[in-house]
C-alpha cells in the first residue's frame, strides 16, 4: 500500500480486531465539551449519510468485504454515550442542543464599559449605581500608585474599596493592565479596564498608515507574502543569535515548509481575503508565485484602463479652491453643542485639505449612525456657503430628508443662511418658489430627495454636494448624481459602504475618512443571535414597552407581513401596532412612520425600509425575523435603528429553530456578534467583502485572480497600476534586538496588530503619533520595541531615495542604492554635509553611503542612520 492514496481506508476499520471507541477510554468524571453543537450535529449527520452511501457503493462494486453496520457507532449511539458523562456545550449562537438537555444555560453576553478619561467623575456615579443594584465591581489600575489614587478618590465619596483583594467589600482594585472592561449582566459583574480610565483611547491618536482597513493575520489564518505567496500563520517565534533577539512570524507553506518572516517586514505579509474556498498553499523558493503576480499585473493593466482614466481625471480635474478657515468658520464650529470626537476632528481636517487643494473632492465619510457624520458635512457646507457657493444634500427617503432639514435649520439658525427642503410634502407653488430661489442664488442650502435630480432643477453656483447613503439611490439617479458631482466637491456619508464603494476607496480612486469614536455616554447595543420563538418576541417587546419605549420587528416578506402582524396582535392584544413596507403607497407609509415617531404606536413591523437612517430615538428594541436571509451590512444598518440615545438598547437577530444555516449565513450572524463594539461599520463592510467574495464586484476573471493572491495584495497591485508608482522595498540586514515583549503588550492578536501598525508607519509624524499612542496605552516603550520602531522608520524613509539595501552589522553600516542617479538629489547632499564626520559615498558597482563606527553599538548606529535619513527627508 506504499505510495497509495489512503483516503477512504476508514471503511476497513471495522475489520480490525479491536473494535473499541474513544468512549471506552474515558473515566466517569470526564467532561465532554462540544463546540458549536448545531454545526457538529449537522456535519456528523452528513458524514454518516455519506459513509452509508459510500459503503453500499463499494460493497456492490466488490471492493470491500461485507460486515455488520453495528461495527460503527451511529450518531444516535454517540449521543447516548455522550450523555453518560458530564457535558458542556459552547455555542456562538443561541440554538437548541441536540446532544443533551442542559440543566443551566449561561449566555455570556457582555456589555461595554464607557471611556471615562474625558469625564473622570462619571465613573464614580456609575460605580455607586452598580453597587446599589448588587453588581460586583473590579477596577484595573496600571500600577500601585494609580490604584492607591483611585482608592483615595473612592473613599472621598464614601465608597469602600480594597487593593488586590485586601478586603472583600466594595470595589476591588487590582494592579493589572486590561485595555477594555466589560459588564456581565447575568452574573452581575463589572470589570473596568485600565484603558477605560487611565489612558486615552487608542482611536484618539490615528496613525496615518497607508492601509488602515486591513488587519494583521491571526494564528491559523491564511496569509499572503508578497514574494512567497499564500501560506498559513503558525504563530510568533523569538529567535536569538549572536547579533540579538528578534520576533518572527512563522508561516507554513506547501509541503510543510516554514518561513520565518521578521516582524519589521509585517507590511509585506497580509491577511488572505478571498473567496469561499480555501486557498492553495504556495511553494517556497519557486517561481510560480512571481509568475502568477506578473500575469495578474498584466491582466490588471488591461482591465484597469477605465479605472485608470477615472483616477487620472480625478487627479487632473480642477475644483474651486476655497480659502482657509476664517473667524466666522471658527465661530460656527465652536457653536456645536457637543465636544468633537478625535475622528470627527480628523475627518474635518481631511475635508478642509480637499476643499483648499484646488482639486475636486470626492470623499467617503464612513461612521456609525449618530457618530457625527452630519456635523462634519455641515461644516463643509458652511465653508462653501461662506465662500459664496451653494450647497445641496440628497437623502434616499422623504422622511430622512425632512429630518436632515430640521437638524440643519437648528444648526444654521444663528448664521443668516437660507435653507430649503424640496420633497413631495411641498405644494407645487412651494416647489416652484424653491426651484426659482436655487436658480437665482437666493437659497444657500437645499436638502431633499431624488426630486433634486429632476431636469428642472438648476443652481446659480453650486459648490458642494452631500450624499447620504448613496447606495440607496437607483441606477438612473446615480447617473444624474455622477453628472452633478463632476464639477463640484462631493461628500458621501455612510455607515457601511457597499463592497464596490469600499473597493474604490481602498484602490485609491476615492478618498475615505472614518469616524469610529462614539459620542460620550453612548452605550453599545446589546446584541443577541438566537432561534425565533414567541416567548422571546413577547418578553423583549413587553420589556421595552413597560419602560416607556418602542420596538421594531423587521419582517422582510411583504406578501405575509400582515398575517405576521395579526399573530403578534393575538400574542399581545393590548399592543398598539402599525405596519410599513416598500410596496405601500408612499404617503400611507410615511403617515404610519410619522405616527410611530409621535408615539401613537408601541410596535412598528416593517420590511428593510426602516434601514434608511430614520431617527426614532424612543425605539430601543429591535427583533429581526429570518436574519440569516439578510446581508451583513443590512444587518448592521438595522442594528443602527436602536441605541441612538443614552438608553441601553437591545437587538435580537433570529432564525428558524430547525433551519440548517449555510456557511455564509452562519458567518454573517457570527460577525454581527463579533463586532458589537461601537464604530464597527467599516469592519462590517470589510467582513462583507470577505464573506461575499470581493471578486464578485470585479468580474469573473479578476475574481479568479483575487482568489489566488488575496484581496489586499490585489488592491495594492491595482493601486500601483492606477498611480503608476511601484514601491521599491529595501532588503534589511539590521542586527539588533527588536521585538515587543510579551509582558508589554499581552495577547497575540494585540501584539500582531501592533507589529503591523509599526511596519506601516509611513512618516515621521506617524511615528510620533504611534509613540504617543503606545506609551499612553502600555507605558514606557522598552528598548527592544524602540529598536523595532526605528527600523520601520529607517525603512520607510529609505524608500524615498530608492535604497536597495540597509545593512547595520558589526562589519559594516551602509545604505546601498540602485544606481548613481540618486546622488543628484540635493536632499542627500545636504544630509551628507551634516553627517560628513561619519558618512561618505563609496563608488562601487552598487553605489553606497557608508557610516563609520566610533565604538557605537548597533542600536546607536541605527539611530544615526535614522537621523541621517530624517535630515534628508525634511529638506524638501
Amino acid at each position: 500500500m506504499e505510495n497509495k492514496d489512503l483516503d477512504g481506508l476508514s471503511v476497513l476499520a471495522p475489520l480490525s480486531v479491536d473494535k473499541g471507541s474513544v468512549f471506552d477510554y474515558l473515566t466517569k468524571d470526564t467532561v465532554v465539551v462540544i463546540d458549536e453543537c448545531k454545526q457538529v450535529n449537522e456535519v456528523a449527520t452528513l458524514n454518516q449519510t455519506e459513509f452509508t452511501e459510500r459503503y453500499a457503493s463499494l460493497l456492490s462494486a466488490g471492493e470491500i468485504f461485507s460486515f455488520s453496520e453495528n461495527s460503527f457507532l451511529g450518531l444516535d449511539k454517540v449521543i447516548s454515550l455522550i450523555k453518560e458523562f458530564k457535558n458542556v456545550a459552547m455555542q456562538t449562537l443561541s440554538t437548541s442542543i441536540p446532544f443533551f438537555n442542559p440543566l443551566k444555560i449561561i449566555n455570556p453576553q457582555t456589555g461595554s464599559v464607557a471611556d471615562y478619561q474625558l469625564d473622570f467623575k462619571e465613573v464614580f456615579t456609575d460605580i455607586s449605581n452598580w453597587l446599589k443594584t448588587g453588581y460586583s465591581v473590579t477596577v484595573c489600575a496600571l500600577d500601585l500608585k494609580k490604584a492607591e489614587n483611585f482608592c483615595y478618590e473612592l473613599s472621598t465619596r464614601n465608597i469602600a474599596s480594597s487593593i488586590n483583594g485586601g478586603k472583600l467589600q466594595g470595589v476591588n482594585i487590582i494592579t493589572e493592565k486590561l485595555g477594555r472592561g466589560f459588564i456581565f449582566h447575568e452574573e452581575k459583574v463589572v470589570v473596568i479596564g485600565s484603558g477605560n480610565l487611565f489612558v486615552k483611547p487608542i482611536s484618539a491618536r490615528k496613525i496615518k498608515a497607508k492601509n488602515k482597513f486591513f488587519t494583521a493575520p491571526e494564528v491559523g489564518e491564511y496569509c499572503v507574502h508578497e514574494v512567497h505567496g499564500v501560506g498559513r500563520v503558525l504563530g510568533n517565534k523569538k529567535i536569538t543569535s549572536t547579533e540579538g533577539t528578534k520576533d518572527y512570524v512563522a508561516v507554513e507553506y506547501s509541503g510543510g515548509d516554514v518561513l520565518y518572516v521578521p516582524v519589521e517586514q509585517m507590511d509585506i505579509l497580509t491577511r488572505y481575503l478571498g473567496g469561499e474556498k480555501k486557498p492553495k498553499l504556495s511553494r517556497i523558493g519557486g517561481k510560480d508565485f512571481e509568475h502568477l503576480k506578473n500575469r495578474i499585473k498584466e491582466s490588471i493593466k488591461k482591465m484597469s484602463f477605465d479605472l485608470k482614466k477615472l483616477y487620472q481625471e480625478r487627479e487632473e480635474l480642477k475644483g474651486y479652491k476655497f480659502s482657509d478657515d476664517d473667524e466666522l468658520q471658527n465661530v460656527f464650529e465652536g457653536s456645536f453643542p457637543f465636544e468633537d470626537t478625535p475622528d470627527q476632528t480628523l475627518a474635518c481636517a481631511d475635508i478642509k485639505a480637499d476643499m483648499t487643494s484646488g482639486k475636486v473632492m470626492d470623499r467617503l465619510v464612513c461612521g456609525d449612525v449618530g457618530f457625527g457624520k452630519t456635523e462634519v458635512a455641515f461644516r463643509a457646507v458652511f465653508r462653501a456657503i461662506v465662500g459664496g457657493k451653494q450647497a445641496v444634500m440628497l437623502a434616499p427617503t422623504t422622511i430622512l430628508a425632512e429630518q436632515h432639514f430640521n437638524t440643519a435649520k437648528e444648526r444654521f439658525k444663528d448664521f443668516g443662511i437660507k435653507i430649503a427642503c424640496l420633497n413631495r410634502f411641498k405644494t407645487p407653488k412651494e416647489q416652484r418658489a424653491i426651484i426659482d430661489g436655487l436658480k437665482q442664488g437666493k437659497i444657500d442650502f437645499v436638502i431633499g430627495t431624488h426630486r433634486l435630480l429632476s431636469k428642472d432643477i438648476g443652481f446659480k453656483d453650486l459648490g458642494i454636494l452631500v450624499l447620504d447613503e448613496e447606495q440607496r439611490f437607483g441606477v438612473e439617479h446615480k447617473e444624474r448624481i455622477k453628472l452633478l458631482k463632476k464639477n463640484v466637491h462631493a461628500i458621501t456619508l455612510t455607515a457601511t459602504p457597499i463592497p464596490r464603494t469600499l473597493h474604490m476607496s481602498l484602490s485609491g480612486i476615492r478618498s475615505i475618512s472614518t469616524i469610529n469614536t462614539p459620542p460620550k455616554k453612548r452605550l453599545p447595543v446589546q446584541t443577541y443571535v438566537t432561534e425565533e420563538s414567541e416567548t422571546l418576541i413577547k418578553d423583549a417587546i413587553l420589556k421595552e414597552v413597560n419602560r416607556g419605549g418602542q420596538a421594531f420587528i423587521l419582517y422582510n416578506r411583504v406578501e405575509s407581513i400582515f398575517t405576521f402582524a395579526d399573530s403578534i396582535k393575538r400574542l399581545m392584544p393590548n399592543l398598539r401596532i402599525t405596519v410599513v413596507h416598500g410596496q405601500m403607497e408612499e404617503r400611507v407609509m410615511e403617515r404610519n412612520i410619522l405616527a410611530f415617531y409621535r408615539g401613537e404606536y408601541d410596535l412598528l413591523i416593517s420590511t428593510t425600509i426602516i434601514e434608511n437612517g430614520i431617527d426614532l430615538p424612543k425605539a430601543n428594541t429591535l427583533i429581526v425575523i429570518d436574519a440569516d436571509r439578510l446581508g451583513l451590512s443590512t444587518l448592521y444598518q438595522l442594528k443602527g435603528r436602536v441605541g441612538r440615545s443614552d438608553r441601553l438598547a437591545y437587538a435580537y437577530f433570529t432564525f428558524k429553530r430547525e433551519k440548517i444555516l449555510s456557511e455564509s449565513a452562519y458567518e454573517r450572524l457570527n460577525a454581527i456578534i463579533e463586532f458589537t463594539e461601537m464604530g464597527s461599520g467599516i469592519k462590517i463592510a470589510m467582513r462583507d467583502l470577505e464573506i461575499r467574495g470581493a471578486g464578485n464586484i470585479l468580474g469573473a476573471e479578476q475574481h479568479g485572480h483575487m482568489d489566488k493572491i488575496g484581496y489586499e495584495l490585489y488592491s495594492k497591485l491595482l493601486r500601483e497600476e492606477l498611480s503608476g508608482k511601484e514601491e521599491i522595498v529595501p532588503e534589511l540586514d539590521i542586527r539588533v534586538t527588536a521585538f515587543i515583549p510579551d509582558d508589554y503588550i499581552e495577547g497575540n492578536v494585540a501584539r500582531m496588530d501592533a507589529y503591523k501598525e509599526i511596519a506601516e508607519i509611513d512618516s515621521l509624524f506617524a511615528e510620533k503619533e504611534f509613540r504617543l499612542a503606545i506609551t499612553e496605552n502600555y507605558g514606557a516603550i522598552p528598548e527592544e520595541t524602540d529598536n523595532l520602531i526605528n527600523i520601520a522608520v529607517v525603512k520607510r524613509l529609505a524608500m524615498q531615495f530608492f535604497v536597495k539595501e540597509i545593512n547595520i552589522r558589526m562589519s559594516d553600516v551602509c545604505l546601498v542604492f540602485n544606481d548613481f542617479s540618486v546622488f543628484a538629489d540635493e536632499r542627500l547632499n545636504i544630509a551628507l554635509e551634516n553627517y560628513k564626520e561619519i558618512a561618505n559615498i563609496v563608488m562601487t558597482t552598487a553605489p553606497m553611503i557608508e557610516f563609520k563606527r566610533n565604538g557605537e553599538t548597533s542600536p546607536e548606529m541605527l539611530k544615526k542612520v535614522k537621523g541621517f535619513l530624517t535630515v534628508a527627508s525634511e529638506n524638501k
